[in-house]
């Protein structure tokens, strides 16, 4: 059986996975190599981790002019055979494919400028070696779909993998993306990487994050200084941020509650104003069925860039003020009259992110 995806041709096998549905996060993937290569002005080296099929190495490949070689690695001998045949048949002119754990590949095999590790499940085991694996500068683009794990359905197995405590609540998936860069962040810092967020994603049932990294103790340090903790208040919705803090409160200093404590996880920037520019201009060029999601998607991410973390959730609060959700556009008028900075997240619809305090926001129902 065979299908066509961006514009890579595959043959696919009953022995090898391949989810159909990740289209969407492979077409953003595509767009940022593109808008990566734009960025360094060269021609870049590509490791395709755990590749399966090889459908996103080709893709890179194909549609983006830049790349110099692409590595496919994955461990099963099916999988290779079936990257083989698919490398091939796209015609490509420079890979190397190789059948062997990728920790093994990446710890022996320096030089890179783009490693992809889209795992099933956690992408903590592959970290380390990826993180090994660069010049002095790269782009590490990483998926996790442990999702319910990041999100606090399970904290104990989030604070056994990660480290870190999650919340529940109405933003857990800023929270476990949050939680994901963090790790990111203290992987990178041992090995003496900063790490700058160029976009982090929530969709479906998983999450992405393009980091650039570059060497240096001030840049490990910079990042590392972004770690913190957020307080959350489940019963008036309060919340508040910490970097690094020495004692967490609590109390809700606003009515007493008591605080839901999520972290450590990354309080910095998620994504790049300039990279996600790049990345539309460059989505505008293609002709992914996508195209009109994605750069809805984009679009907002442009509007949460240099916004604070979390977000509100209007339903929610109207929950607790026992009101009807107000009309979003008015709302979000009024709140910006207010003299407060408002935008809406790609996270959750019918959600704000806003510098206003959750002592303003019930204000303008």
């Amino acid at each position: 059986m065979g299908i066509h995806e961006g514009k890579a041709e595959l043959a696919l096998s009953k022995s090898v996975f391949f989810n159909p549905q990740m289209e969407f996060c492979r077409d953003i993937s595509s767009i940022a190599v593109g808008a990566y290569c734009r960025e360094v002005g060269r021609a870049i080296r590509l490791v395709d981790g755990l590749c399966a099929s090889g459908v996103r190495g080709i893709r890179y490949a194909k549609e983006n002019s830049c790349i110099s070689r692409v590595e496919f690695v994955d461990i099963d001998e099916d999988a290779c055979e079936l990257t083989e045949k698919n490398t091939k048949f796209n015609k490509l002119k420079d890979f190397g494919v190789s059948c062997c754990h990728i920790n093994d590949f990446l710890f022996h095999n320096r030089g890179f400028d783009w490693v992809e590790i889209d795992p099933f499940g956690t992408p903590l085991p592959y970290l380390q070696s990826a993180l090994t694996s660069f010049r002095k500068e790269g782009m590490l683009s990483v998926t996790a779909t442990d999702t319910a794990v990041l999100c606090g359905a399970h904290s104990k197995a989030c604070l056994k993998n990660y480290g870190a405590m999650p919340i529940d609540n109405e933003y857990c998936h800023e929270i476990g993306v949050r939680i994901l860069a963090g790790s990111v962040v203290r992987n990178a810092s041992s090995l003496n990487l900063g790490a700058e967020f160029y976009l982090s994603l929530s969709a479906q049932h998983f999450f992405k994050l393009f980091v650039r990294l570059r060497s240096g103790a001030k840049s490990a340090v910079d990042s590392i200084k972004k770690l913190g903790f957020i307080s959350h208040c489940p019963k008036c919705l309060n919340r508040e941020w910490r970097f690094n803090p020495a004692v967490l409160k609590e109390k809700c200093p606003r009515c007493g509650g008591k605080f839901q404590h999520a972290g450590p996880l990354f309080l910095g920037e998620l994504w790049n104003a300039r990279f996600l520019k790049n990345m539309r201009e460059i989505n505008h060029q293609r002709d992914y069925g996508n195209k009109w999601k994605i750069d809805e998607m984009l679009s907002l991410m442009e509007e949460e860039a240099g916004m604070p973390p979390t977000y509100f959730d209007l339903h929610k609060i109207a929950e607790k003020l026992k009101k009807s959700p107000p009309n979003f556009e008015s709302f979000v008028k009024k709140l910006r009259e207010k003299g407060f900075k408002v935008s809406r997240t790609h996270f959750k619809s019918n959600s704000i992110r806003s510098d206003a305090g959750i002592g303003d926001v019930p204000s303008v129902f």
